[in-house]
Order: structure tokens, then C-alpha cells, then sequence
């Protein structure tokens, strides 16, 4: 029987619209050339590489200077529109909830996130948050879903888990998680209802 619910953060409860137009308006830059280096060194530094080692390379390359401040004000920027979950999330949560069921997050990001999460109004709706800077281990790692289990006390059958990447949800599923994949609110909670046994 299911006795926790982990969700993955972004592009799962959050799905931040501004996630390149906004900080490309901060440096003054096409948001497509942002968006073209976002992802560049992104598991790196979600592993808890330094913002430094991050953002000097994607400042650099887009003829921005990389000054600490700048870099603390784009990595507190990152971490506040990825906590900003959606209101159909938070809906999600508080239907687990009324279920009885823990919730967890279970999120690859950088520091920077623990902050935002910290100062979010959403936080007394789960558990506990997992970022996998802190752990030094990001999914797909087995010992990312090792930790985790461990974490919750529960055996891994027991854990529910929904992620919004494939190679996430299969190392999930091969470390006994009961694992789906993202497609949008509605799928997810069709696919609680019957993991969970709800009906």
C-alpha cells in the first residue's frame, strides 16, 4: 500500500512561463540566447556545483559581465520561479493530502532553491523537499532513490513517484518505486486514484 507521495518539482508542480524571458530581461539579452545555454553544465550545478561555475561560462558567452552580485541575483531569481508552483498543483497536493498520504518533493536543483522553498507558502503542504544539490546526487542515481527511501522510513513499494522525464521515472520504477510519467494534472491524478487505491 501506498504511505508516501513523491513529486518531481519543475515542470511537475511548477512550470514557471517567465523561466527565460525573465531573467534574459535582468542582462538585457534575447531570451532565446538564455535559454540556449540554460541548460548548459545545468547537472552540474543541480549536483551542487557553484553558482559561479554556472553562470560565469552563460554570462560570458552572452558579452555579460559575470559580477558575484549578478550571480546571486539570477541563481535567488532561478530558485524563486521554480518554486512558484501552479494552483492545480497545489490542488494535487491538497487532494493526497485529504487522502491521509505523505508528500515529499523530490527535485534536481541547485542551493539556490532551498531558500525559495523555505519562504513559500506551500511548504506546510508536504513532508519534506529534496533537493539534490544538498544530497551531492541527482536522479537518475540509484542512491538519489536510495536516500530518499531511507529518509521516509517506508519500504519502496510504498512510494508513489511522478517526475515529468523518462530515464527518471525507469530508474525510479528498477529501484521498486511505484514510478509515472508526467503528461499533465489530470493524468497524474487518474494514475494516484488507482496506485493509491482511491477508486
Amino acid at each position: 500500500m501506498i504511505g508516501v507521495v513523491a513529486f518531481d518539482l519543475g515542470q511537475v508542480l511548477s512550470s514557471p512561463p517567465d523561466l527565460y524571458s525573465t531573467p534574459a530581461a535582468l542582462l538585457d539579452v534575447e531570451p532565446d540566447d538564455y535559454e540556449a545555454l540554460y541548460w548548459n553544465d545545468r547537472v552540474a550545478y543541480d549536483a551542487g556545483g557553484s553558482r559561479i561555475e554556472y553562470y560565469t561560462p552563460m554570462l560570458t558567452a552572452l558579452g555579460v559581465k559575470p559580477t558575484g552580485e549578478l550571480m546571486t541575483q539570477l541563481a535567488c531569481l532561478d530558485g524563486e520561479m521554480w518554486a512558484d508552483l501552479r494552483p492545480a498543483a497545489r490542488e494535487l497536493l491538497a487532494t493526497v493530502a485529504g487522502w491521509g498520504l505523505r508528500r515529499v518533493v523530490v527535485s534536481n536543483a541547485p542551493l539556490a532553491l532551498r531558500r525559495s522553498v523555505e519562504q513559500s507558502d506551500w511548504l506546510p503542504l508536504v513532508e519534506r523537499v529534496f533537493i539534490s544539490a544538498e544530497l551531492k546526487l541527482t536522479k537518475p542515481d540509484p542512491r538519489f532513490y536510495q536516500f530518499v527511501t531511507a529518509a521516509v522510513g517506508v519500504a519502496p513499494h510504498e512510494i508513489a513517484f511522478i517526475d515529468d522525464r523518462p530515464r527518471n521515472v525507469a530508474a525510479g520504477t528498477e529501484f521498486g518505486w511505484q514510478s509515472h510519467l508526467w503528461v499533465d494534472d489530470a493524468d497524474s491524478l487518474a494514475w494516484l486514484h488507482q496506485a493509491c487505491g482511491r477508486g
